[in-house]
């Protein structure tokens, strides 16, 4: 049977008709994934602050009930629709702000990690929690695999950490069924991260584009739609629980790179001077390039979307 069929096949027969519920699914990644959701279950809740998320996003997946609430609200959490899966990906993400303000990081993450997971004790229900390549700080072996170890350089990434080892306690003690999933760096359509600042940058200012640090740090882009394909599977296939995925295109592209591939595509590469700050932020990785032999293996997965193609498809979405 061809791959993708049998994909779809095995999804929709295993999540049809569950009750799902994502955290922070008015975020980028939320998003996207509840928009698949809503084709495979007609009982799908969003739980999320819209500290950071959008109520646009909410609406724009259509088919889903929303609750205004905080992982760390206790109560409201629990007395949440009882749920047979739950996608956690309401997090604290932002580095710089995570080493300036340690405790709202650690209370967002580690905490609210914690409330999720009794959500999901209480309920009976799976859990897949959203990590990051974050808790691998700057390994020295790359391509870098899932039992390299915790090795943080950042309150974000050992927070983190933090969340991971209590998603293994609760499965150990309590007999949850987890899923850790640990994505590389993830973009697409409404994401904010370094594709979108650059074009924001240039949008600016066509003549110069300044990128923070020296250009040579190094990061594993992977798309959002293969995310959520990793993320379905995941959450619908029973040999996935207790284990750990790198989420990631396994390739890693340097910074510098991608703002010469940018230009290139809106034919400014003769035009605009590309600058470095020569500095980057306290708790910034260096390079990250996952190993995603165990994922390609065991979840019969493979990121199909290019970097290039990728692009242009934000640059037309934004009108550049």
């Amino acid at each position: 049977m061809n791959r993708d069929i049998d994909f779809v096949v095995v999804v929709m027969g295993e999540l049809k008709g569950k009750k799902i519920l994502v955290t922070g699914g008015a975020g980028f990644i939320g998003f996207h994934l509840c928009r698949r959701l809503t084709d495979l279950t007609s009982n799908l809740t969003i739980y999320d602050d819209l500290s950071s998320g959008k109520m646009d996003n909410v609406k724009d997946v259509g088919k889903v009930k929303l609750v205004k609430g905080n992982i760390l609200d206790q109560k409201k959490l629990l007395s949440t629709e009882k749920a047979d899966l739950i996608y956690h990906l309401a997090a604290q993400v932002v580095v710089p702000y995570s080493m300036e303000n340690p405790l709202i990081d650690f209370e967002t993450n580690a905490k609210g990690t914690l409330q999720v997971l009794e959500k999901a004790r209480k309920d009976d229900a799976k859990l897949v929690f959203a990590s990051s390549a974050a808790v691998y700080g700057n390994p020295t072996q790359l391509p870098t695999k899932e039992d390299y170890g915790f090795h943080p350089v950042s309150c974000y990434g050992l927070s983190k950490v933090v969340g991971e080892e209590y998603c293994g306690m609760y499965r150990d003690q309590y007999g949850l069924d987890v899923t850790v999933v640990r994505f590389a760096n993830v973009y697409g359509l409404r994401c904010h991260g370094v594709i979108h600042d650059f074009l924001d940058k240039i949008a600016k200012n066509p003549n110069k584009l300044e990128i923070i640090g020296t250009g040579l740090q190094s990061r594993d882009l992977v798309h959002i739609s293969d995310v959520v394909d990793a993320l379905l599977t995941v959450g619908s296939e029973e040999f996935t629980n207790g284990e750990t995925y790198n989420i990631g295109f396994g390739t890693t592209t340097k910074i510098i790179d991608l703002a010469n591939l940018i230009l290139q595509i809106l034919n400014l590469q003769n035009k605009t001077v590309i600058t470095t700050t020569g500095v980057s932020w306290q708790g910034d990785i260096n390079t990250i390039w996952f190993d995603i032999s165990k994922t390609r293996k065991e979840l019969h997965w493979n990121p199909k979307v290019s970097l290039e193609d990728s692009i242009k498809e934000v640059i037309a979405d934004r009108k550049l």
